[in-house]
This record gives C-alpha cells, structure tokens and sequence, in this order.
C-alpha cells in the first residue's frame, strides 16, 4: 500500500514537472544591430604593410526555441559588415581594400531567470562564415577572392521581457574566422510565441 501511494506521488510530481517545461517551451525570432570588430589578421596576406579599419556596423536575424527556461537552440544570420584596408603588398600600392564577411550560425543557448523578466544567457556554436575580399593592387589591376569555412562561436548576454511576448536582449558574441576573431556587441528585439 504504501509502495502504491509512492508510484502514485511520483508519477503525479512527474507529470507535473513535464506539464511545466511544456507550458515554458517556446518558439522566438528577433533582430539585432550592432558593431562589429575583426581581428587585423584578416588582411594577412592582402596587404604586407598599410592600415587597417575593423570596426563596422553589423546586424543579424534570428530565431531559436526554448525547450524549457534553461535550454535551447538558436540559428542566425549574421552580418559582421567589412574590415577596409590599404597600404601595400611588397612594393605594389594597394587601394580599396575590403573583406567582407557573412554567415550562417547555429548553437546551444543556456539561460538563467534572474527575475521572472531578467534573465542572463550563454551560448556556443559553429559559424558557418564566407569572406569576400576585393581591392585595387598596383600593376594588376582589380582582385577580388572569396574564403570560406566552419569554425565555433560563442556568447553571452542579457534578455529582458517587457511583455510575455516582446523582449530585448543586449549580448558580446565572438565568431572564429580562421586564425581572425570578430567579436560582435549588438542589441536586439525578441519576439516569443
């Protein structure tokens, strides 16, 4: 009798433990802008001496679902804007230089209620990246090329709920490209549903 009355409280405490990740599960898509900034790295081999800018605007779109309040998954497009650059390449002047770089991102997202609004998050991944550089060398005339690869990402951030449904998010992500880093602080509007 007693074995039963334990089935029986475990079996509704369970039931309700699955009753609560399902009613905090949820879809969300959401926008973000912000700035990026590449390592000077990404010009190796474009220029051999000059100046670089890498700083941009970048932006990106994205959605994800929450499998509970903790854990879920989330996929981007992401848009680092370009790293300009000139200088020269041995002895060839070098003119209008630009990398531009985009890609696609998919990762794990960890998130921690703060309040029942504020909630902190981490997230790790892989990026999916394309690079395209083009510039003007001296001699030669127009270059342009085109590099591409996989490699991990990861982040972290702050989310804020002003409704059940609409939120913003300020978050620091870093995207590996190759042996350059881009780091991206952005801020954001979230849409759950």
């Amino acid at each position: 009798m007693k074995i039963k009355k334990v089935v029986v409280a475990s079996a509704l405490a369970l039931s309700g433990l699955l009753a609560a990740t399902q009613a905090s599960a949820q879809a969300f898509v959401g926008a973000s802008i912000g700035q990026s900034d590449v390592d000077e790295d990404i010009t190796a081999g474009l220029i051999t001496s000059g100046s670089v800018d890498s700083k941009d605007n970048a932006f990106k779109v994205f959605g994800g679902y929450m499998f509970n309040r903790h854990f879920g998954v989330e996929g981007a497009y992401v848009d680092l804007g370009e790293v300009s650059y000139s200088g020269r390449f041995g002895s060839a002047a070098v003119s209008g230089g630009k990398v531009e770089m985009t890609g696609f991102n998919v990762a794990a997202l960890g998130s921690y209620p703060v309040t029942e609004a504020f909630s902190v998050f981490g997230k790790i991944g892989l990026f999916i990246w394309e690079a395209e550089a083009s510039d003007t060398t001296q001699g030669i005339g127009p270059f342009s090329e085109k590099t591409d690869g996989t490699d991990i990402s990861f982040g972290l951030g702050l989310n804020y709920q002003f409704t059940r449904n609409l939120g913003v998010r300020a978050e620091w992500e870093r995207f590996k490209l190759d042996e350059a880093d881009a780091d991206l602080i952005s801020v954001g509007i979230v849409w759950k549903f």
